[in-house]
């Protein structure tokens, strides 16, 4: 095995622990992960709109507005116009939003930045370029994952419409 598909691997099971260490949070804290998600793509991207947010999450329009709606209402997350486009809304993280993030989040960044201490301020730099380009490159790449095409049936009507 080359030690880039050593890394990769290992790179992988870094993101699943992390995967599995937000579950575990959220269900010690009583709270939905897809909530804690939203709320981590909002943060750190300043802001989606609520398709965005939806493509991120995997959910459909209806479930991003429901999402946002418990969100807006815990006072989390706040519904703006956007800046170039007055026909589409924005949602942002709210300072209240920020705030209960950084306490989610705290407990999972420390081991790393445990780990990140050991290392020289230049390995840091090295370091931060490399995670740096790897984040655009996920992020390229799943914005140009294309959703499934939609299924199209030979009846003129659906099933839901005759009932």
């Amino acid at each position: 095995m080359s030690h880039a598909e050593r890394l990769s691997r290992l790179l992988h099971r870094v993101e699943l622990a992390g995967q599995y260490q937000r579950a575990a949070r959220a269900r010690q804290e009583g709270v939905h992960q897809v909530e804690l998600a939203a709320l981590e793509h909002l943060s750190v991207m300043g802001g989606l709109t609520p398709s965005e947010l939806g493509h991120r999450l995997g959910l459909t329009s209806g479930g991003v507005t429901a999402l946002a709606g418990r969100l807006i209402d815990a006072g989390y997350v706040e519904r703006a116009p956007h800046a170039h486009d007055r026909r589409m809304r924005m949602l942002t993280a709210t300072p209240a939003g920020d705030a209960h993030l950084a306490d989610h989040l705290e407990p999972i960044l420390a081991p790393a930045e445990h780990l990140f201490n050991w290392l020289s301020a230049s390995e840091c730099e090295l370091l931060g370029r490399l995670l740096a380009s790897l984040a655009g490159l996920k992020d390229h790449a799943a914005t140009a994952t294309p959703g499934p095409e939609p299924e199209h049936s030979s009846e003129p009507y659906s099933p839901a419409l005759l009932m």
